[in-house]
């Protein structure tokens, strides 16, 4: 457990080229304010949309791709999920940007709308 009191679990195989990580999020549909439902899945569309670091809208997608590998989340009743698979080489790097989801997400005006519609 970190500091923060978030819980991490590594596995780690010397043998393989693949790194990987995921980070699930206790917000779900369940948390949803009624008034707002979509809420949780909305917010997992947004986080990909840049961040105070790493401001393009596909710039955690296209490094992904251009390091062998893909990212992707998910919503459910009680939780989000956001992970990703690449190249072992390029994790430093990925989790540099993947961190930025939770900490400087931009939630820019014009993206929001667009996401609204």
């Amino acid at each position: 457990k970190l500091e923060n009191e978030l819980e991490i679990v590594l596995v780690s195989d010397p043998e393989t080229n693949i790194a990987a990580a995921a980070l699930a999020v206790a917000a779900g549909q369940l948390q949803d304010p009624p008034e707002v439902q979509g809420l949780a899945h909305f917010c997992e569309h947004m986080l990909f949309l840049g961040n105070e670091k790493y401001p393009g809208e596909s710039d955690f997608d296209s490094f992904c791709a251009s390091s062998a590998g893909y990212s992707n989340a998910w919503t459910s009743m009680d939780r989000t999920v956001y992970h990703f698979m690449l190249a072992h080489d390029r994790l430093q790097e990925a989790l540099d940007r993947f961190s930025g989801f939770f900490t400087c997400p931009l939630f820019t005006e014009d993206l929001t709308e667009r996401e609204l519609m």
